[in-house]
């Protein structure tokens, strides 16, 4: 009967020979464990192999490498000449200096070699195999063997392509902390095209499975600062092509496109100071991808995709690798349009409070907390008041006046607005004018007071 291992025809043995394996370990001068590995296709070494053949009483060749190998050595045998002896001899030794080899190679890279039968399910492995694992293998099949419960279609499927099937799998230790490991295998078929097993090797990995959780945590962390950031972030190639946008930048913009440096025109935008268009070139972060550039901050008013006109600060600054080559480039933007309108706002206003500053009219004075004078308008220079630059109200108004103006502003309420009126003098008139004062303590910081009169 043909056998389909070395491990099928040393069971064979065994059992026409009614040998045990602690018989077989005692009588090799090994131990129990290595005979059950040899039983499953384990590697031998070569001194072990022609114990264990003699032991036997059968042919080393045979037993290792089966009746083809035979074959092949009757074959050259069967030429006496001295030259076909000593082919045959390096030949052999060839075969066994290369698995030597190769053992001892799998071995120092700390790499387990294995066998699975397709057909049996029979699990068989290199020596090595519990050192590297920490355990023996029959204990990770689950995850050792993934496919091991498919059936026959499926595992013809997952090993179909010409490149070996990678898969990785970990091992929770007694420690909670675990360990990874990387196998690739392929299927091998018979002379028929039947599949026989999947050959494979294993390896660990933990430190570089470590690495990657360590860096996709870290990529996952960044993703959400780039998500919740209140500004705009975008980001650029080295040719210039956008390739990032966070969410605050597509709310800014009305969206955004991934463009590169040629059509960075699609982003219209005016300069604040100057209300010339910015133009493709002249955007911070084309700047830093073409020329390296540092930029501050610089305002623009940008008429966003969804059809809004906004103002923004925009400012970028390029990224460099190791050979400080530009790798690419980040550009911030941060909407001010609020706080732009709320300038302007205020500019109108101020240049409201300037106009009745300016005309002379009527009287207008501005009194600090300590009722000193701050501002006033030229209607009391230009009414013969005698004083150009008053500081006290006692230089505009007489001395009755402005003792009643004080007793009214003392007896005003500490938190709201009041108003009121009397009448009084100017200095150095003889005409009664009516006063109106406009006292806001409100802000007790700041105390405000006007005056007015006609």
């Amino acid at each position: 009967m043909k056998q389909n291992g070395f491990g099928d025809r040393l069971k064979q043995l065994l059992k026409q020979k009614h040998l045990t394996q602690a018989q077989v370990a005692a009588a090799v001068g090994t131990s129990v464990p290595s005979v059950n590995r040899w039983t499953k296709n384990g590697e031998i070494e070569y001194d072990n192999l022609r114990t264990l053949a003699d032991f036997l009483e059968v042919n080393w060749v045979w037993l290792r490498y089966g009746d083809e190998a035979i074959e092949s050595l009757q074959n050259v045998t069967s030429d006496k000449s001295e030259t076909m002896t000593d082919m045959r001899r390096e030949y052999l030794n060839q075969i066994l200096d290369n698995e030597a080899r190769m053992k001892s190679a799998l071995e120092m890279a700390e790499i387990v070699n294995w066998e699975w039968n397709v057909l049996t399910g029979t699990l068989s492995h290199s020596d090595n195999a519990v050192n590297v694992f920490g355990t023996e293998l029959e204990r990770l099949r689950a995850q050792m063997l993934p496919f091991e419960h498919y059936d026959l279609s499926a595992i013809l499927d997952l090993f179909n392509a010409k490149e070996p099937h990678i898969w990785d799998f970990k091992i929770d230790c007694d420690d909670t902390d675990q360990r990874w490991f990387t196998s690739r295998g392929k299927i091998i078929f018979d002379a028929a095209k039947r599949p026989l097993k999947v050959i494979g090797i294993s390896s660990e990995i933990t430190d570089r499975k470590k690495a990657e959780q360590a860096l996709q945590r870290s990529e996952h962390m960044m993703r959400k600062i780039i998500e919740t950031v209140p500004v705009g972030l975008w980001a650029a190639d080295d040719k210039g092509k956008i390739c990032l946008a966070n969410p605050e930048v597509k709310r800014i913009w009305g969206g955004a496109k991934y463009v590169g440096l040629d059509q960075y025109g699609e982003y219209k935008g005016w300069w604040d100071k100057t209300g010339k268009e910015v133009g493709p070139e002249g955007w911070t972060l084309a700047r830093a991808v073409s020329a390296g550039e540092t930029s501050t901050a610089e305002v623009v008013n940008i008429e966003a995709f969804d059809g809004e006109r906004r103002t923004i600060i925009m400012y970028a600054t390029p990224l460099y690798d190791n050979d400080a080559k530009i790798i690419g480039a980040i550009e911030v933007n941060q909407d001010i349009s609020e706080i732009k309108q709320t300038e302007r706002t205020l500019r109108k206003e101020l240049e409201q409070w300037q106009s009745v500053f300016n005309q002379a009219l009527f009287g207008v004075i501005k009194l600090d907390n300590d009722l000193q004078i701050i501002r006033h308008n030229d209607f009391f220079t230009d009414n013969d008041s005698h004083h150009t630059d008053p500081k006290q109200l006692s230089d505009l108004f007489d001395e009755a006046t402005t003792l009643s103006i004080k007793q009214a502003i003392h007896s005003c309420d500490d938190v709201n607005m009041q108003q009121f009126t009397l009448n009084g003098h100017i200095n150095h008139t003889t005409e009664s004018k009516k006063i109106y004062v406009l006292h806001d303590k409100q802000h007790t910081q700041d105390t405000t007071t006007f005056i007015f009169t006609l």
